[in-house]
This record gives structure tokens, C-alpha cells and sequence, in this order.
């Protein structure tokens, strides 16, 4: 069953709060971890040795607790940077929405998950986008996507043009749909990679040339 919603960034927003409320309650528990033996020995003096103790395991496991609160944290800020970049292509796709150009977001397909941007001409054109929020430089290495990090490659996390193969796929099967173009667009990175031709069946864009992109291949397309 497919679901969609038509608010960029939603599903990424949601999911970076339920990380930062994880985060919150493990330095909660962090805390309490110092906090027991001290309350324990004050309402029933123990030993002092058994304090020591009971405060050393306490520091321990407020030390593990502390240091996955932060792991949580800085996952809520990767989704945040993920939504800013749904945000801000969603905006910049407002103006095909104006010439009448139909877009859904955060499309809800159980095979693959999450398909952030689903878009359709006036003239019937299916585009399935999956956009990127990195801040850097994306070039074409041989035959995958890097990015340039202090002049030097580094791979992605992910093989994003394999990821997209696979949305473009379900889509097609779940709306019945003859043509999904697929398109990786980046929205903070700089993309020196020519987007006259596609890369393993996709095309890869910066935000800034995505609506001409967009424009151009609706133009000459042929079914």
C-alpha cells in the first residue's frame, strides 16, 4: 500500500525529535546513576567503602549512558540536516507546482521505505527524486559517486544510484506507472558532474539546476 504525505521533511523532523527524547532520557539515567547511592546513603547511612563503590559503578555507567546520549544527538542533527534539505528543495520546486506540475512527498513504499519526492508533469512525465543534504563536492569516480573532502575522495555511505534504482522500481509497480525517472539531488553540495546524461539510469543534480533539469527532460521526452 502506498501512503504519501505532501509535507517535505515530516518523517525526518518526527524521527530527530523521538532521537533527541532518547538522548534526553539516557542523560536522565545518567544522572540518576550518581545521584541513587547518594540518596540511598543519606536516608540509610551504609559503610563508606560500599559508597566508594556503589559511586565508582555509578560513574561507570553514567559514562555509558552519557556517551550514547550523545551518539543519539548527533543522529537527531543528521535527520534535521536530512528535513533542511527536503525543506529547501521542496521550495524550490514551487515553481513547477505554479505551471502545474504535481508533487508528493515522504511516498511511503513498504519494499524500500522512504521515497522523498514523487513529481509529475502536466504532460505525464513521472520523476521519483531522492535528495541529499552533504555538504560538499560530488563527482563521478570510475563508477560510483564521492565526494571531495579536503581534496581528497571519500565514498558515500550509501550507493545512492543503486538506492534509487530500487524506489524508481517500486513506484512503478505500486501506481502502475510506465515511465519513473529517477533524479539524486543534492541540495547543499556542489555537483561537478555534467547532468546532460544519466549515471547508471539516473540523473544527478545540484538544487540549483533542478528546475531547468527538470524542464528540459520533460521537453524531450518521448513515451
Amino acid at each position: 500500500m502506498l501512503r504519501r504525505n505532501n509535507r517535505a521533511g515530516k518523517s525526518l523532523r518526527l524521527h530527530a525529535k523521538q532521537l533527541r527524547m532518547k538522548a534526553l532520557n539516557k542523560y536522565s539515567a545518567a544522572g540518576g546513576s550518581i545521584l541513587l547511592p547518594l540518596l540511598l546513603y543519606a536516608v540509610a547511612p551504609f559503610d563508606l567503602p560500599f559508597l566508594v563503590a556503589a559511586l565508582v559503578v555509578g560513574a561507570v555507567i553514567a559514562f555509558m549512558l552519557i556517551e550514547k546520549g550523545q551518539e543519539l544527538w548527533r543522529s537527531s542533527k543528521n535527520f534535521d540536516q536530512g528535513a533542511d534539505g527536503e525543506e529547501k528543495t521542496q521550495k524550490v520546486l514551487q515553481v513547477l507546482i505554479r505551471d502545474g506540475w504535481k508533487a508528493e512527498y515522504n511516498v511511503q513504499l513498504p519494499p524500500v521505505g522512504d521515497v522523498d519526492v514523487w513529481l509529475r508533469s502536466p504532460k505525464g512525465i513521472n520523476f521519483i527524486l531522492n535528495v541529499k543534504s552533504h555538504s560538499t563536492e560530488v563527482v563521478w569516480d570510475g563508477d560510483v559517486l564521492k565526494r571531495r573532502y579536503y581534496a581528497k575522495l571519500r565514498d558515500f555511505e550509501k550507493d545512492f544510484l543503486a538506492q534509487i534504482a530500487k524506489e524508481a522500481t517500486a513506484l512503478k509497480k505500486a501506481k502502475n506507472l510506465t515511465n519513473v525517472i529517477p533524479v539524486v539531488v543534492f541540495s547543499d553540495a556542489t555537483v561537478s558532474i555534467s547532468h546532460e546524461k544519466k549515471i547508471k539510469g539516473a540523473y544527478v543534480i545540484g538544487l540549483g539546476d533542478l528546475v531547468s533539469k527538470l524542464r528540459e527532460i520533460d521537453r524531450s521526452w518521448r513515451k
